[in-house]
């Protein structure tokens, strides 16, 4: 039979409901299906809606399918859908069982996956009348349909990814209700906000919903409790055997109305969860369910895994660092039992799915079992139960940490444990002093849960905190207490106590303060080291990302840690350095450097007066399995760690070594480096200025309304910051147009692009106007023209492969080296190009010992020749562990003269002929070429194109035809070393191609925000320019390509000679800056600014002659 539960008017899909429910009855009696058995409910909301299929059918009242409608000529494969029809086949193909069809045509899918062929009715549904007919595997198709029973997951690899799959259509499905203002959930949600979870937005209120009844109904099968007697009989029974997860499901299900509307997932979830048999899958090992939520988030959401940091540590690093904790508790603490001692107090403040803590109980059972025997174990464990505390944000693994916990303590103990965990759901970082509320009845077990943690946080003495906190960067607004202290108490918030002063000069770096992972570091460092003064002895164990080890911003972390502790302890996982190869990393999806330190502050010594001792090690470079077996041997007092420097600021990382540690470093060589543009939006860069001027059109041209929403201006606190469509400016940028009114009320054309150094050898452009740009970094324009140049660095992390540095003459990008920021070097301090960068010590010391007058163009070309090439980072490779470049300077003159040269060709290569021109020399003002012959070139027939004319969207390479394949067109003479080109990762000819082809999307990752819709507005066919700047690009890497083995044969003899070493030039004075001289391009007063006098800047200590630009052709 068939029932109704609104009239949907005016959509094509309604003309086919009458017949087509009709012709269900009547293939379900072919099918042998008792006649009233099977129920179709034709479903009715609102006619937007993408997670609620036309019909669920059931039968004898158990769930049976869905079946979807379109209207006819659609056809029934999803896969081709567009728009509204595709957004809803990317929510329903999480569904076990359901068919599509346009009345013409039927395909069942299972999962996303068509189950057999799609069938085609013979005739046409809207004109054949009588003669229409069925295919003969339609009826097997529909037998297939109905028949269809959940199958009961084998392991827990399937039921994460079958569990994820329904999570998400449940995610989607409330996420659609709310959007559509539906009264019952809006109020579940206001309730969710208001008593537990105040910054829920309804994005995380809807994942937290669908987490936790997933959770909940996987905790009541673990518990063997049914799911067809429904949600409210399974919620109260699972309460009574784990009450904060039953708690969670009861609140979020209690309510019938919400039940019915999200009938659709609600309904698939319980049915397949129902046949969830728990002993079959875990067959008694806790371990089955170590990588669980992380295979769940792997399919569920992949960038929420990102965005919550949630990487979980294998067993492996977990033993190891559980044992090396107990090491330091028996041998610093005189605590002979260890983790076992009954005064040790432990915290996971991240505890995830419950790694560690299982490592702990294992640890003191193995070594009470191996000290007293396995008969003191269980009580041993009883004990421990007390002393071990876990605090977990999401429900989804804390639910899995739980259940992981209790079945490792009720084989310990040989039954369930009497006292319940201390395992608690609860923000680490949230206010341990916020006020008590009223909280209703049913959300009590979740408020109480809360409410004793913070008792925790406030009140108990904690020895241990042990664990492996979550990353995510640019977490401004996410450090909770840590960050922004509470308004119940008159402390500073935590995090002041880490953030340097300003006349440390690194307040550009102290942005990467904000980040989970060092939230997390204070907290637990507050925790045991500062909490109690009278009790402020223990250790802090963590596993995370390794920038703080030698970051600028984390100097007076470094400090901290250095006065607290008296012993600290870091093993570098990742001496592969960033993005390493999978099969080598800790953290298989984890691109940055890990590391694990362990700081201890022992009773034995008064830490404080003298820095810590900071012992290093790195494990192996090599399989993850080598880095596991080397943590496995590691102890605290063996003889293979290397001791640090003892400076109280100095990076957490033995000091250079060998030659490396007489070159001087790079930015000891300069007066100032700053940040490159960080422009804040994507759609005011683009690869032509036509598109970037038509953006700006469709921007002032929308409605007001519409403005903001285009802008995309960054959020704090989920509010615009300081630039947004409403706000006017009072300063421009030097050498570029300035408007003061807010964007919204400008009606002008766009202020003209200019050329912008976007990535190494990707030049594109940018709209020059302030009001667009959220950290432009006016020093850069300040000096900006046409005859500087900037060298571009990598800063918080090492080259890995191909050039350690790069050049361009035009203003640079914050990513301009590979993508993934960096520090820019200009040649010159001033817009005259006067003033140079270079110290101006250095430039007459090296005039004094070469006996030739040294320019500042002398420096920057010998230092692109030595190190802007691949076998400067390859010969430098394990010196470049620790970030920072140093620059070999040869003490012999001709060495000096001849890299020179070599580095003049090299600058003009980078700047695409626009810089260090000298024809005489072949290095004419004009785009670099190859010779004929060499050069690559796009032959007759090669045009780049595709036949639809529209945008390619693919790059590949042909090697033996030396061919780049774009679209229906190719590139020919191209050699393999200059499609293979890098920059430390990024490969250079794939990445200026993916900015520049038909689908120019990023994935999301993390909580990114989608971009702006005005980046969409692109061309519509390849233009010539793309064509001319590609060959350009070509030619010129096949020009580095080419004079790479002379740089590489130069290298090596400065290294094998005699060199000028750093102590040299400090004793000399060489690195020395005059307190006269200007430290940055805005102590220079430019002449283009309104009512600017020009003063002449004294450069000392030049007692060589200056160049005679006048009778010299400047070389710039």
């Amino acid at each position: 039979m068939a029932q109704k539960n609104a009239a949907v008017k005016g959509v094509l899909e309604d003309q086919l409901r009458a017949p087509l429910e009709r012709f269900i009855g009547d293939l379900a009696e072919l099918c042998g299906i008792p006649k009233g058995s099977l129920t179709v409910v034709g479903e009715t909301s609102l006619a937007d809606l993408k997670t609620r299929p036309d019909y669920t059918v059931t039968r004898d009242g158990a769930l049976v399918g869905f079946i979807e409608v379109k209207a006819p000529g659609k056809g029934a494969d999803p896969r081709k859908f567009r728009g509204h029809d595709k957004d809803q086949w990317e929510k329903l193909k999480s569904l076990p069982n359901l068919i599509y069809t346009d009345g013409n045509a039927f395909s069942l899918w299972r999962n996303g996956e068509l189950d057999g062929t799609i069938q085609q009715l013979i005739g046409d549904i809207e004109t054949a009348g009588a003669s229409l007919d069925a295919p003969s595997g339609l009826l097997t198709l529909f037998e297939n349909f109905f028949q269809w029973h959940p199958v009961a997951p084998r392991n827990a690899t399937e039921l994460a990814e079958m569990s994820a799959r329904l999570c998400r259509l449940l995610r989607d499905e409330v996420t659609e209700r709310l959007v559509f203002k539906d009264s019952a959930l809006m109020g579940l949600a206001r309730d969710w906000r208001g008593f537990l979870f105040p910054e829920a937005s309804d994005a995380r209120f809807a994942d937290g919903y669908a987490q936790a009844v997933t959770f909940g109904l996987l905790v009541a099968r673990a518990f063997d409790i049914p799911l067809d007697n429904g949600l409210d009989l399974a919620a109260k029974r699972l309460g009574k055997s784990s009450s904060l997860i039953g708690a969670a499901l009861r609140i979020l299900t209690d309510d019938a109305e919400n039940q019915a509307r999200l009938q659709t997932s609600l309904g698939t979830l319980t049915r397949v969860l129902n046949v969830v048999h728990w002993p079959s899958i875990s067959r008694g090992s806790p371990d089955a369910w170590l990588y669980f939520y992380e295979e769940f988030l792997a399919v569920y959401d992949n960038a929420l895994r990102k965005q919550t940091g949630s990487y979980y540590t294998p067993p492996e690093v977990v033993g190891s660092m559980v044992r090396l904790v107990d090491d330091a508790l028996r041998t610093r603490f005189s605590l002979s039992r260890g983790l076992a001692s009954p005064v040790v107090k432990l915290v996971d403040p991240a505890a995830g799915t419950g790694t560690f803590l299982l490592g702990v109980l294992k640890q003191i059972a193995n070594s009470v079992a191996a000290d007293e025997g396995a008969g003191a174990v269980p009580d041993a464990m009883n004990a421990a139960v007390n002393r071990l505390v876990a605090f977990e944000m999401q429900l989804g693994p804390f639910a899995v940490a739980q259940l992981r916990v209790l079945a490792e303590l009720t084989t310990l103990l040989g039954g369930a444990p009497p006292v319940a965990p201390r395992m608690f759901v609860t923000d680490t970082l949230g206010d341990p002093y916020v006020e008590e509320r009223y909280i209703p009845q049913i959300m009590q077990p979740i408020a109480v849960s809360r409410r004793e943690a913070n008792k925790v946080k406030r009140e108990e003495r904690i020895t241990v905190v042990l664990g492996n906190p979550p990353y995510k960067d640019k977490a401004n607004g996410k450090g909770g207490w840590v960050e922004n202290g509470s308004k119940n108490s008159k402390d500073p918030p935590l995090l002041e106590a880490w953030i340097p002063p300003s006349d440390w000069g690194v307040g550009a770096h102290v942005k990467h303060l904000r980040n989970l992972y060092v939230y997390f570091w204070r907290w637990a460092t507050w925790k045991v080291f500062d909490h109690d003064p009278a009790n402020n002895t223990g250790i802090v164990c963590f596993i995370t990302v390794a920038g703080f080890l030698n970051g600028p911003g984390f100097q007076r972390m470094r400090e901290y840690l250095r006065r607290t502790a008296d012993e600290v302890w870091v093993i570098d996982c990742s001496p592969e350095g960033h993005r390493p190869d999978v099969n080598t990393r800790i953290f298989e999806a984890v691109q940055q450097p890990v590391c694990i330190v362990l700081a201890s502050r022992s009773p034995n010594i008064e830490a404080g007066k003298t820095p810590a001792n900071v012992r290093f090690r790195a494990l192996p470079a090599g399989p993850r399995r080598e880095k596991f077996a080397a943590l496995e041997s590691i102890s605290l007092d063996d003889t293979q760690w290397t001791s640090c420097p003892r400076g109280w600021r100095d990076p957490f990382l033995p000091a250079a070594s060998g030659e490396w540690a007489r070159y001087p470093a790079l930015n000891d060589l300069f007066v100032y480096d700053g940040s490159g543009v960080m422009p804040g939006r994507t759609w005011v860069i683009a690869p032509d200025a036509a598109s970037l001027e038509k953006r700006w059109q469709a921007l002032v041209n929308a409605p007001d309304d519409k403005k903001e929403h285009l802008f995309h201006p960054h959020l704090v606190g989920g509010k615009p910051g300081d630039r947004h469509v409403n706000k006017p400016i009072s300063k421009g940028l030097p050498g570029s147009a300035f408007r003061a009114a807010a964007v919204s009320n400008d009606r002008e054309p766009c202020i003209p692009p200019i050329r912008y150094g976007f990535r190494s050898f990707d030049r594109q452009w940018i709209i020059p106007d302030a009001r667009l740009l959220n950290r432009p970094n006016p020093e850069l324009w300040r000096a900006h023209s046409n005859h500087q140049v900037y060298l571009t660095v990598p800063f918080d992390r090492s080259p890995t492969a191909g050039p350690a540095l790069c050049a361009t003459a035009l203003i640079p990008d914050l990513h301009h080296y590979n993508g993934r920021g960096g520090r820019a070097i200009p040649l010159w301090l001033d817009h005259s190009g006067e003033v140079p960068n270079i110290r101006p010590g250095l430039l007459a010391e090296l005039g004094r010992r070469y006996g030739r007058p040294v320019s500042a163009e002398d420096v920057f070309a010998y230092i692109a020749a030595v190190a802007a090439h691949p076998a400067f980072t390859a010969r430098f490779l394990d010196d470049l562990k620790q970030p920072g470049l140093r620059i070999p300077i040869t003490a012999s003159r001709d060495d000096f003269v001849e890299a020179v040269d070599l580095g003049r060709t090299v600058i003009w290569l980078h700047c695409f002929g626009e810089r260090f021109v000298d024809s005489a020399a072949g290095r004419p003002a004009k785009a670099p070429r190859l010779p004929p012959g060499k050069a690559p070139a796009i032959p007759a027939g090669g045009t780049i194109q595709t036949i639809s004319g529209e945008m390619p969207d693919h790059i590949e390479y042909d090697a033996a035809s030396r061919r780049i394949l774009i679209g229906e067109g190719y590139v020919e003479h191209v050699p393999p070393g200059v499609w293979n080109y890098e920059i430390s990762g990024k490969h250079v000819l794939r990445q200026w191609f993916s900015y520049r082809k038909k689908t120019r999307e990023r994935p999301l990752i993390g909580d990114r925000r989608e971009p702006s819709p005005l980046g969409d507005i692109q061309p519509e066919r390849w233009p010539a320019e793309y064509t001319t700047e590609l060959l350009d690009v070509l030619n010129v890497l096949g020009c580095l390509v080419e004079l790479e083995p002379k740089q590489s044969d130069l290298l090596n003899r400065i290294c094998a000679g005699p060199i000028i070493s750093f102590t040299e030039l400090k004793e000399a004075g060489a690195l020395d800056v005059p307190p006269s001289y200007p430290k940055s391009p805005g102590a220079i007063a430019d002449p283009r600014d309104a009512g600017a006098i020009g003063r002449t800047i004294p450069l000392p200590g030049l007692d060589a002659p200056p160049v005679d630009r006048k009778k010299k052709p400047r070389s710039s």
